[in-house]
Protein backbone atom coordinates (compact mmCIF):
# COMPACT_ATOMS: atom_id res chain seq x y z
CA UNK A 1 0.00 0.00 0.00
CA UNK A 2 3.10 2.57 0.62
CA UNK A 3 3.03 3.36 -3.23
CA UNK A 4 -0.39 4.38 -3.39
CA UNK A 5 0.18 6.34 -0.51
CA UNK A 6 2.64 7.64 -1.71
CA UNK A 7 1.67 8.85 -5.04
CA UNK A 8 -1.21 10.17 -3.28
CA UNK A 9 0.70 12.46 -1.27
CA UNK A 10 2.37 13.84 -4.17
CA UNK A 11 -0.69 14.70 -6.07
CA UNK A 12 -2.79 16.29 -2.61
CA UNK A 13 0.51 18.35 -1.81
CA UNK A 14 0.42 19.48 -5.98
CA UNK A 15 -2.78 20.64 -5.32
CA UNK A 16 -2.65 22.26 -1.91
CA UNK A 17 -4.74 19.51 -0.83
CA UNK A 18 -2.18 18.27 2.19
CA UNK A 19 0.82 19.47 3.53
CA UNK A 20 4.25 18.61 2.97
CA UNK A 21 5.20 14.92 5.12
CA UNK A 22 7.74 12.74 5.03
CA UNK A 23 5.91 9.04 4.95
CA UNK A 24 7.41 6.42 6.19
CA UNK A 25 6.37 2.71 5.83
CA UNK A 26 7.50 -0.46 7.76
CA UNK A 27 8.12 -3.76 5.69
CA UNK A 28 9.55 -7.07 6.07
CA UNK A 29 13.15 -8.21 4.63
CA UNK A 30 12.00 -11.81 2.96
CA UNK A 31 14.35 -12.49 0.82
CA UNK A 32 15.22 -16.48 0.42
CA UNK A 33 11.28 -17.00 2.40
CA UNK A 34 9.80 -19.58 1.16
CA UNK A 35 6.12 -18.54 0.65
CA UNK A 36 6.68 -14.78 1.11
CA UNK A 37 3.08 -13.93 1.10
CA UNK A 38 2.38 -16.90 3.43
CA UNK A 39 5.19 -14.83 6.30
CA UNK A 40 4.48 -11.66 5.07
CA UNK A 41 0.21 -12.23 6.22
CA UNK A 42 1.46 -14.27 9.46
CA UNK A 43 4.00 -11.53 10.58
CA UNK A 44 1.63 -8.61 10.44
CA UNK A 45 -1.03 -10.56 12.11
CA UNK A 46 2.11 -10.94 14.94
CA UNK A 47 3.39 -7.10 14.71
CA UNK A 48 -0.83 -5.85 14.72
CA UNK A 49 -2.19 -7.54 17.48
CA UNK A 50 -1.87 -7.82 21.28
CA UNK A 51 -3.15 -11.20 21.74
CA UNK A 52 -4.67 -14.36 20.33
CA UNK A 53 -7.86 -14.94 17.90
CA UNK A 54 -7.85 -19.03 17.94
CA UNK A 55 -10.54 -18.82 15.53
CA UNK A 56 -9.32 -16.97 12.83
CA UNK A 57 -5.86 -18.45 13.22
CA UNK A 58 -7.44 -21.62 12.61
CA UNK A 59 -9.30 -20.53 9.44
CA UNK A 60 -6.11 -19.28 8.00
CA UNK A 61 -4.51 -22.32 8.55
CA UNK A 62 -6.86 -24.42 6.82
CA UNK A 63 -6.90 -21.78 3.88
CA UNK A 64 -3.40 -22.43 3.31
CA UNK A 65 -3.89 -26.25 4.04
CA UNK A 66 -1.87 -26.62 7.13
CA UNK A 67 1.38 -24.71 5.77
CA UNK A 68 3.25 -23.84 8.29
CA UNK A 69 4.79 -20.50 8.80
CA UNK A 70 8.55 -18.87 9.42
CA UNK A 71 10.06 -20.86 11.68
CA UNK A 72 10.42 -18.82 15.21
CA UNK A 73 7.03 -16.48 14.14
CA UNK A 74 4.32 -16.46 16.58
CA UNK A 75 1.57 -15.11 14.32
CA UNK A 76 -0.24 -12.73 17.44
CA UNK A 77 0.80 -10.53 20.28
CA UNK A 78 3.75 -8.33 19.30
CA UNK A 79 1.88 -5.65 18.84
CA UNK A 80 3.22 -3.79 22.56
CA UNK A 81 6.73 -4.48 20.99
CA UNK A 82 5.95 -3.31 17.22
CA UNK A 83 4.81 0.18 18.99
CA UNK A 84 8.34 0.18 20.85
CA UNK A 85 9.81 -0.22 17.56
CA UNK A 86 8.05 2.64 16.07
CA UNK A 87 8.39 5.21 19.14
CA UNK A 88 11.70 4.13 20.48
CA UNK A 89 13.93 3.11 17.57
CA UNK A 90 12.43 3.77 14.32
CA UNK A 91 11.46 7.71 15.47
CA UNK A 92 14.45 8.93 16.80
CA UNK A 93 16.12 7.12 13.42
CA UNK A 94 14.26 9.43 11.19
CA UNK A 95 14.62 12.14 13.11
CA UNK A 96 18.63 12.30 12.93
CA UNK A 97 18.39 11.94 8.73
CA UNK A 98 15.34 14.14 8.37
CA UNK A 99 13.78 17.51 9.47
CA UNK A 100 10.76 16.43 11.15
CA UNK A 101 8.09 18.24 13.06
CA UNK A 102 7.79 15.69 16.29
CA UNK A 103 4.13 17.14 16.92
CA UNK A 104 2.57 16.65 13.89
CA UNK A 105 3.60 12.50 13.49
CA UNK A 106 0.35 10.53 12.67
CA UNK A 107 0.08 6.86 12.19
CA UNK A 108 -1.88 5.46 9.71
CA UNK A 109 -3.06 1.33 8.89
CA UNK A 110 -4.94 -0.19 7.30
CA UNK A 111 -7.46 -3.48 8.18
CA UNK A 112 -5.15 -5.04 10.73
CA UNK A 113 -2.74 -2.19 10.62
CA UNK A 114 -5.96 -0.29 11.33
CA UNK A 115 -6.67 -2.22 14.41
CA UNK A 116 -3.25 -1.39 15.43
CA UNK A 117 -3.40 2.05 14.88
CA UNK A 118 -6.56 2.08 17.14
CA UNK A 119 -4.66 -0.20 19.71
CA UNK A 120 -1.77 2.53 19.74
CA UNK A 121 -3.76 5.71 20.12
CA UNK A 122 -6.04 3.83 23.46
CA UNK A 123 -1.99 2.33 25.29
CA UNK A 124 0.14 5.20 24.51
CA UNK A 125 -2.00 8.47 24.18
CA UNK A 126 0.32 10.69 23.06
CA UNK A 127 2.17 8.64 21.19
CA UNK A 128 1.24 10.19 17.63
CA UNK A 129 -0.75 13.82 17.09
CA UNK A 130 -3.20 11.80 15.51
CA UNK A 131 -4.14 8.84 13.85
CA UNK A 132 -5.70 7.11 10.66
CA UNK A 133 -7.63 3.49 10.74
CA UNK A 134 -8.66 2.59 7.35
CA UNK A 135 -11.04 -0.77 7.61
CA UNK A 136 -9.93 -1.83 10.89
CA UNK A 137 -9.95 -5.81 11.65
CA UNK A 138 -12.22 -4.63 15.22
CA UNK A 139 -13.61 -8.05 14.89
CA UNK A 140 -10.40 -9.40 16.17
CA UNK A 141 -10.63 -11.77 19.33
CA UNK A 142 -14.15 -11.16 19.50
CA UNK A 143 -13.67 -7.51 19.35
CA UNK A 144 -10.95 -6.83 22.27
CA UNK A 145 -10.65 -3.76 20.86
CA UNK A 146 -13.94 -2.66 22.31
CA UNK A 147 -13.18 -3.86 25.99
CA UNK A 148 -9.67 -1.87 25.75
CA UNK A 149 -11.52 1.56 24.90
CA UNK A 150 -14.53 0.66 27.78
CA UNK A 151 -11.19 -0.01 29.86
CA UNK A 152 -10.02 3.65 28.66
CA UNK A 153 -12.25 5.39 29.37
CA UNK A 154 -13.37 4.54 32.60
CA UNK A 155 -9.60 5.64 33.81
CA UNK A 156 -9.40 8.91 31.79
CA UNK A 157 -11.75 11.66 30.39
CA UNK A 158 -9.02 13.00 28.21
CA UNK A 159 -7.41 11.91 24.76
CA UNK A 160 -5.73 14.58 23.33
CA UNK A 161 -5.73 13.51 19.51
CA UNK A 162 -7.48 13.62 16.16
CA UNK A 163 -8.88 10.52 14.64
CA UNK A 164 -9.68 9.28 11.13
CA UNK A 165 -11.33 6.14 10.55
CA UNK A 166 -12.87 4.92 6.81
CA UNK A 167 -14.52 1.49 5.91
CA UNK A 168 -16.26 0.34 2.26
CA UNK A 169 -19.65 0.02 2.15
CA UNK A 170 -19.26 -3.36 0.95
CA UNK A 171 -17.43 -4.92 3.77
CA UNK A 172 -20.11 -6.89 5.59
CA UNK A 173 -18.99 -9.94 5.56
CA UNK A 174 -19.68 -12.42 8.44
CA UNK A 175 -17.72 -12.63 11.20
CA UNK A 176 -15.59 -10.13 10.23
CA UNK A 177 -17.58 -6.78 9.13
CA UNK A 178 -15.78 -4.03 8.98
CA UNK A 179 -18.88 -1.75 8.30
CA UNK A 180 -20.77 -2.53 11.64
CA UNK A 181 -17.34 -2.26 14.03
CA UNK A 182 -15.90 1.36 12.46
CA UNK A 183 -19.82 2.21 12.76
CA UNK A 184 -20.06 0.73 16.40
CA UNK A 185 -16.91 2.41 17.50
CA UNK A 186 -17.07 5.96 15.74
CA UNK A 187 -20.69 6.36 17.71
CA UNK A 188 -18.85 5.32 20.85
CA UNK A 189 -15.78 7.53 20.67
CA UNK A 190 -18.12 10.52 19.88
CA UNK A 191 -20.38 9.80 22.37
CA UNK A 192 -17.54 9.54 25.37
CA UNK A 193 -17.28 13.45 25.21
CA UNK A 194 -13.06 13.27 25.66
CA UNK A 195 -11.73 16.07 26.36
CA UNK A 196 -9.62 16.83 23.39
CA UNK A 197 -10.55 14.25 20.52
CA UNK A 198 -11.93 14.83 17.46
CA UNK A 199 -13.45 11.73 15.93
CA UNK A 200 -13.87 11.35 11.93
CA UNK A 201 -15.49 8.53 10.13
CA UNK A 202 -16.40 7.99 6.28
CA UNK A 203 -18.30 5.22 4.51
CA UNK A 204 -16.91 4.55 1.30
CA UNK A 205 -20.16 3.32 -0.51
CA UNK A 206 -20.11 0.04 -3.14
CA UNK A 207 -16.09 -0.66 -2.07
CA UNK A 208 -14.41 -3.88 -0.83
CA UNK A 209 -12.05 -4.54 1.71
CA UNK A 210 -9.36 -3.96 -1.27
CA UNK A 211 -10.90 -1.72 -3.60
CA UNK A 212 -11.16 0.71 -0.78
CA UNK A 213 -7.42 0.93 -0.28
CA UNK A 214 -6.93 3.93 -2.83
CA UNK A 215 -9.79 6.14 -1.86
CA UNK A 216 -9.24 5.55 2.01
CA UNK A 217 -5.44 6.23 1.70
CA UNK A 218 -6.02 9.93 0.03
CA UNK A 219 -9.12 10.70 2.27
CA UNK A 220 -6.78 9.95 5.37
CA UNK A 221 -3.94 11.52 3.97
CA UNK A 222 -6.25 15.05 3.20
CA UNK A 223 -8.03 14.41 6.39
CA UNK A 224 -4.85 14.22 9.06
CA UNK A 225 -2.53 16.63 6.85
CA UNK A 226 -4.64 19.56 6.13
CA UNK A 227 -2.61 22.52 6.09
CA UNK A 228 -2.56 25.23 8.77
CA UNK A 229 -3.78 28.03 7.96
Amino acid sequence: MFGIAAQAARFLQQADGAAPALLVGVGYCLDGVIRPRDAYGLLRMRDFTASRDAGFLATITEARQGRPGPEGVRPWGGADAFLQFLTGELRPFIAGEYDVDPARQILVGSSLGGLFSLYAMLKRPGAFAAYGANSPSLWWNEGELFRIEEAFAFQSATLDTELFMSVGGLETEAPWSMLEGVQRLTERLQGRGHAGLTVTSHVFEGETHTSVIPAALSRTLRTLLRKSD
